[in-house]
């Protein structure tokens, strides 16, 4: 059964229509253009799972590119951002390996690790300096796109769930005034 056999199954039951149901299921079905398309090949997926795992690399915990986070920016991009970020990420992922180029002379995946976190560190810098400029209207930047999607691909995966935070499988009581110790990790 898909969603939207499952959304007609439970309307008939409560016996009317779900308001806005159409609208609702037109969005979990919005077809990919042409362009945002190529981002689900394999080629554009390891790269930027490759380019997440920079942002966000293995340490003691594993990193983005083990989180899947290559696969699942594509999906955000196409499902959740609007023409103009579309545009801007599909811009600037064409331009990596051209700066990587320009910068140490390979491409983005041929960089060494120290390379990678150098030419992140460089975007990012740059990526602030635009986004605090940024007038309404205008698209975000690349790479502030990116690593928006890289943590929350991150942070919502069950790796980072469950071995970069601190996982509880089944919670106690709330306690707001819970002591803080330097050091621990955020609960998922």
């Amino acid at each position: 059964m898909n969603r939207r056999e499952a959304i007609q199954r439970v309307a008939m039951l409560i016996g009317g229509s779900v308001v806005g149901a159409n609208l609702f299921l037109e969005g979990c079905t919005r077809p990919a253009s042409k362009d945002v398309a190529t981002l689900f090949e394999a080629d554009s997926t390891n790269f930027l799972g490759d380019l997440a795992e920079a942002i966000l690399p293995k340490t003691s915990t594993p990193g983005a590119k083990e989180a899947g986070v290559g696969e699942f920016i594509p999906v955000m991009i196409r499902d959740c951002y609007d023409k103009v970020d579309q545009d801007a990420f599909l811009k600037g992922l064409s331009e990596v390996d051209d700066r990587a180029n320009k910068d140490f002379g390979k491409k983005f995946q041929e960089l060494s690790k120290e390379e990678q976190l150098q030419f992140v560190n460089t975007y990012d810098k740059e990526a602030g300096e635009y986004q605090k400029a940024r007038k309404e209207g205008d698209a975000n930047h690349f790479f502030h796109l990116l690593k928006q999607l890289t943590l929350t691909g991150f942070f919502t995966s069950e790796v980072g769930m469950t071995q970069a935070l601190r996982y509880v499988k089944i919670p106690g009581k709330f306690d707001g005034n819970y002591p803080y110790k330097k050091g621990e990790r955020a609960f998922a």
